[in-house]
This record gives C-alpha cells, sequence and structure tokens, in this order.
C-alpha cells in the first residue's frame, strides 16, 4: 500500500478516503486483538497490554501517527486535554534539551531475509536469518552476513524503529550459546538491535568495503536471566572466526519461556563489574575476507564506536588482534579416483566464476605437474591442491576460511548483475553453495562432498584407499 501524501489537485474525497485507508490498515490488527472473546478476559491483564504497547512501538512514525488519530477519536474530551498537555510539555522539553531535530533519511536501510533452506530439512521455522542492506534508490540489495545459526529453528520477531534500527522482539530473542569444546562453558545472549550505517553512507553493486554495521547484545544471568552487561559488536565481524559470537564455537539454541527484557532505550544496564564484559576486538582475517583489516591498522581508533556510559566520557576500548592458530595441512582421499576428472572440472568452473563475477579478487589455477593449486590470484593465497594421480584435496586452512572463500564466491556469482553469462545449473550450484556455506560447517568430508559433487574420505597417515572400478 502506498504510504505517499497524494499530490496536490486530488479531490479532497480521495485525501480522506486515503488517509482513512491507511489508518485503517494499521489499527485492525490492534482491533482484532484487543476485541476477539479469546482476549476479552485479558483486558486487564498487564502482560496483555504490554504486548500491545511493545508492538506499537515497532510501528513506523506515520503508522505510529494514524494509529494515535484512530485512538484519539474514541477518548473523552478531558483524556484528550491531557494529551495535549504532555505533548506540549515533550515538544518544551526537547527545546530546552536541545534535542529537536529533523528526521534524517537514510541511503540504505537494514534488510533480514530467511534461509528458506529450512523447509527442505522438514522444520517449521528458519535456522538463520541472513541480513542485507538495501539501497533506496535505485533499489538493490547487498549481502552482509547471518546471525545465529539455530538448529531446530528460530522465528524472529523484530522491526525497524525511527533511526533505522532493526529491534529485536521478546520472547524469541534470547540465546543459549554452549562452547563445542567444553560443553560446561555457557552464556545466555540476549539480540537487542541492529545499528545501521551512516545515513550518508551508499554502495554500488559489487563494492568491496566494510559498512559500520553493529550488533547491540545484552548478557543474561543464567538463573534469573537479570541483564548482566551490554556489548557492541561490529558485524558480522563478531560472528567469524575468533569472534565472541564466533559461529564455529558455540552451538546456539533457543531459550523458551525467557522473561521479557527491559526496553533497550530505557534499560540503565552498565557494562557489569562482577562479571567483566569481554572487550570488543575486531578479529583479524585474511585481507580478502575482510577489508576492513587492512584499513584498521592505519586507523585504529575508528574500530568501533565507544561504549556511553552515564554521565561520563565515553570508554576507549583498547584494539587487540586476535591471532588464529596455526593449521597443518590436511589431505583427503576421493573415494572413486575416477571422479579425478569431476573434480578438476569443478576447480575450473569456479576460476571462471571469479572472473566473471569477482574480478578484482579472482581465482587462478596453477599445474605443476599432476598437481593443482587454486590460488586467489591477488593475494597469492592458496584456498586447496588436488592431485590427479593420487585422487587427493590437501587443506592448508582452517575449515571456516574455506567455506567463506567458497560463501564469498557463490554470493557473487548469485548476486551477479549480468545472470546470462551463467547457465541455469550454474546458478542452481552458485546458490546451493552459498546456503550450504552459510551455515556453520563443522566436517571437511561434508564440505567437500558439497563443494565437488563426490565422495570423499580421511585416512590417517601415508594410506591410500583402493581404487574402486
Amino acid at each position: 500500500m502506498s504510504r505517499e501524501v497524494p499530490a496536490l489537485g486530488v479531490s479532497e474525497g480521495l485525501v480522506q478516503a486515503t488517509l482513512q485507508s491507511e489508518v485503517e490498515s494499521v489499527t485492525e490488527p490492534f482491533r482484532q486483538e484487543v476485541f476477539s472473546e479469546e482476549n476479552a478476559a485479558l483486558e486487564d491483564d498487564s502482560k496483555f497490554h504490554a504486548n500491545l504497547l511493545n508492538q506499537a512501538v515497532q510501528l513506523q512514525p506515520k503508522a505510529k501517527v494514524a494509529l494515535i488519530r484512530e485512538l484519539i477519536t474514541q477518548l473523552e474530551t478531558n483524556h484528550i486535554q491531557t494529551i495535549l498537555e504532555f505533548g506540549l510539555r515533550e515538544i518544551g522539553n526537547r527545546h530546552r534539551r536541545g534535542t529537536v531535530s529533523t528526521s534524517v533519511d537514510h541511503n540504505t536501510r537494514l534488510l533480514l531475509k530467511k534461509d528458506y533452506s529450512y523447509q527442505d530439512r522438514g522444520l517449521s521455522e528458519p535456522t538463520q536469518y541472513y541480513v542485507y542492506l538495501r539501497r533506496r534508490k535505485p533499489k538493490l540489495d547487498r549481502y552482509i552476513g547471518a546471525l545465529f545459526y539455530v538448529p531446530q529453528g528460530c522465528l524472529l520477531s523484530y522491526g525497524l524503529d525511527g533511526d533505522g534500527r532493526i529491534i529485536f522482539n521478546p520472547p524469541h530473542n534470547i540465546f543459549q550459546l554452549q562452547d563445542c569444546t567444553n560443553p560446561a562453558v555457557t552464556q545466555i545472549v540476549r539480540l537487542v538491535s541492529l545499528e545501521p550505517p551512516p545515513p550518508d553512507y551508499t554502495f554500488t553493486k559489487q563494492q568491496n568495503d566494510t559498512p559500520e554495521i553493529y550488533l547491540n547484545v545484552e548478557y543474561l544471568d543464567a538463573k534469573t536471566y537479570q541483564p548482566i552487561m551490554k556489548q557492541v559488536y561490529p558485524f558480522p565481524a563478531c560472528m567469524h572466526e575468533g569472534g565472541p559470537l564466533d559461529r564455529y564455537r558455540w552451538e546456539v539454541s533457543l531459550v523458551p519461556g525467557a522473561p521479557k527484557s527491559p526496553d533497550f532505550h530505557e534499560s540503565n544496564v552498565q557494562p557489569s563489574l562482577i562479571s567483566p564484559p569481554l572487550k570488543r576486538e575486531l578479529p583479524v582475517f585474511p585481507n580478502e575476507l575482510n577489508p576492513l583489516t587492512a584499513a584498521n591498522q592505519a586507523s585504529p581508533e575508528k574500530t568501533e564506536p565507544a561504549l556511553s556510559r552515564p554521565g561520563g566520557a565515553p570508554s576507549q576500548p583498547s584494539r587487540h588482534i586476535l591471532e588464529l592458530p596455526a593449521t597443518k595441512s590436511l589431505i583427503f582421499y576421493l573415494l572413486n579416483r575416477d571422479d579425478s576428472d569431476s573434480v578438476l572440472k569443478r576447480m575450473r568452473l569456479w576460476v571462471t566464476w571469479s572472473e566473471k563475477a569477482m574480478p578484482q579478487s579472482r581465482w587462478t589455477l596453477v599445474q605443476n605437474g599432476t598437481v593443482y593449486t587454486l590460488m586467489n590470484a591477488h593475494f597469492k593465497r592458496t584456498i586447496l591442491k588436488f592431485s590427479f594421480d593420487q585422487g587427493t584435496v590437501i587443506l592448508e586452512n582452517s575449515l571456516p576460511v574455506l567455506v567463506k572463500w567458497f560463501h564469498d564466491l557463490s554470493l557473487a556469482v548469485s548476486q551477479a548483475q549480468n545472470q546470462r553469462q551463467y547457465s541455469t545449473a550454474q546458478l542452481k550450484l552458485a546458490h546451493s553453495l552459498f546456503v550450504d556455506m552459510s551455515l556453520p560447517q563443522k566436517d571437511p568430508v561434508v564440505v567437500l562432498k558439497k563443494l565437488f559433487g563426490v565422495e570423499f574420505t580421511e585416512i590417517p597417515g601415508n594410506q591410500k584407499p583402493a581404487a574402486k572400478h
């Protein structure tokens, strides 16, 4: 439904009909919820009223005005007078505080998209949500990253506020994070909001920068669910390997029945003195995976915004570089040596993809005898090696780094401006890889099967599997 102001010259009746239609579209869900027989008994229930108010807070400014206009017609005169007096006091207070300002239009806005692969797995709710930026004029979507991966599925409730932030609503925004290597280590995290980049930020096709997007979270007490501390993390770096919300370190599950939190804007939670807050650190990745790293080395003070403290200057968190542990080479063997041709064909396809979809960071295939090395031509980084005669694939990087490379490649192909340069089968493969590489993969054998479409196995030592005929 259009929200545009009617053009001059339109009849008064049409203007009135447009406004009335807008009011009805906004208030109808509230009428149905308030006046249904099912909720009649809950009319005096504070939780029920709080839920309605929480929904109203998430409305767009125009929708809020429409809702207020509708409700005013149902109030007594003295109630309307009280509202008018409150409004005048609020305007006066804002003038005295110097906070009266006009709304700022952002060139982009945040957007969440469901990972619809959950339907193929027989689940009723998405396992993860993708974060996009949508450029307004001309319209263009840009993938940024993914939120938590919840294996059993989770239906998030969220909305945009007046500042363009995505606000996550209770009760489906509280999660338990359990350490994969040490199940005794757990923490309770509440997703609060995603902050958009500055209003003047915009982007073009295949732009390779890192916009200033931040994820606000609260850490809760595991027993009382009371807030312990607030943290603001650069997104999506916080979800990468080595980050505080590392998708490979933490097994994430929804916490059912957790109590609702105070509103994010009104909460007085401060960084806890009992449990020291996690340092807001920016993990280090290969520069081709995280361009922000190189930029921040020159100006570390711009790594991320400081946490605000009531009545004082903002804190200045120190920047600490996280060194990822060295990874020894891993060797995987084809179950069927006859699949060597398929592996080499797929590697050559990826090189072709990279030349078309991301020429600024294209891949190349270097042959040395019967060993083929897939490399990033610009950064001279080895992605993987394949020995044709032995039927082996050698990985020299950690699994998350490998997955990130193929995630970026498949995403670039899926969002390429000229889709006609790829066949239907190639586009289908790129989309499938994008979905698979968006998930926290734990088994290299599974990842290799998804990448090459053939079976692999891991054999200890220098043993070679017998060829199958």
